[in-house]
């Protein structure tokens, strides 16, 4: 069963995150990666791209604070 991001608190999932870029560089495939967290395959390479991507790299990946502004 695919696990609901959004039922987790945001520093688990910042944490998972790190995990899984971790286990990615190490070699290990993305669909291997998002399995074993029991996220969906494009979980993994969402992250990948994001990490990979121009400007801020890893630190893409980490919890920001919300602004307080309503919706």
């Amino acid at each position: 069963m695919k696990r609901d991001g959004r039922s987790l608190a945001h520093n688990i999932l910042e944490e998972m995150r790190m995990l899984a870029l971790e286990r990615m560089n190490d070699g290990e495939h993305p669909d291997a990666v998002s399995a074993s967290f029991g996220m969906h395959r494009s979980w993994a390479y969402k992250l990948r791209a994001k990490a990979r991507g121009r400007g801020r790299g890893v630190r893409a990946l980490r919890s920001t604070q919300a602004t307080g502004r309503p919706r």
